[in-house]
């Protein structure tokens, strides 16, 4: 049976760069559309770990994190773990989508904003990436041709992305 109350999830975290705007839009959704249901989605292991407990939004943090970049014996172990941790982050996420069945699924980046992505882009949900750097990461830049619609802050961003620039929404 459908459900008919609008559903949205949010991913993003690492750093507050990328946690703050989840937020933003999170508290921008609750004014906009009164009873509108949304999940955040972030990381173990960054400042959302913390900060979602203490909102009124349900929430699931996932196991994953960025590379490490240096050559040391801890870096490579934790390296070494990524596709086993992306592998059960992506499982938890295609758990999480089919439960919550959200109407979109919104990321501002971050490795943790990539999982329900590309578990929405899997189940053919509609799916937008806000990216607000002028210089998109990794998340943004490896998902940006596979989602539906790519916001910019900054309008020189999409040089950097795959998408075609029709599909692009920047800010001049």
């Amino acid at each position: 049976m459908a459900r008919k109350q609008l559903r949205v999830v949010i991913a993003g975290g690492g750093t507050g760069g990328h946690l703050f705007p989840v937020l933003a839009i999170a508290d921008a959704l609750d004014r906009r559309f009164p009873g509108v249901a949304v999940h955040l989605v972030g990381s173990k292991f960054g400042l959302e770990s913390s900060i979602l407990q203490n909102r009124g939004n349900s929430f699931t943090l996932v196991g994953i994190r960025g590379f490490a970049r240096g050559l040391t014996l801890r870096g490579v172990a934790r390296n070494i773990g990524f596709p086993f941790r992306f592998l059960l982050g992506y499982l938890k996420m295609r758990f999480l989508i089919s439960d919550f069945e959200p109407h979109v699924v919104v990321g501002t980046g971050g490795y943790a904003s990539g999982l329900p992505l590309l578990a929405a882009i899997h189940k053919d949900i509609p799916t937008l990436v806000h990216e607000q750097n002028s210089y998109p990461g990794f998340t943004t830049r490896w998902l940006s041709s596979r989602v539906h619609v790519v916001c910019l802050s900054y309008a020189e961003s999409g040089q950097y992305l795959k998408k075609k620039s029709s599909s692009l929404r920047g800010i001049p």
